[in-house]
């Protein structure tokens, strides 16, 4: 995966942190209030989102450490 996959994958990631707290950070939710149905749908797709990212880095970072390995030690370079 391109550094540009890998950063797309930090956006999502990021995307899904902001919406989350969005809510909570802008005002939009008053504090010891009930949940707005537009606050429970920031968490949830937040959520969603930030899981996505998660998931898609780490499983990236497995695939390096799989290619890593399946290379196997490499011999020293001769002179």
């Amino acid at each position: 995966m391109s550094r540009w996959g890998i950063a797309g994958i930090g956006m999502i990631f990021a995307i899904g942190v902001w919406l989350v707290a969005a809510p909570f950070v802008t005002g939009q939710q008053p504090d010891s209030a009930t949940w707005t149905t537009a606050t429970r749908n920031d968490v949830i797709v937040g959520a969603a989102l930030a899981l996505l990212g998660f998931t898609g880095f780490f499983t990236v970072l497995a695939g390096h450490v799989a290619d890593m390995y399946a290379k196997g030690p490499q011999p020293p370079a001769q002179r």
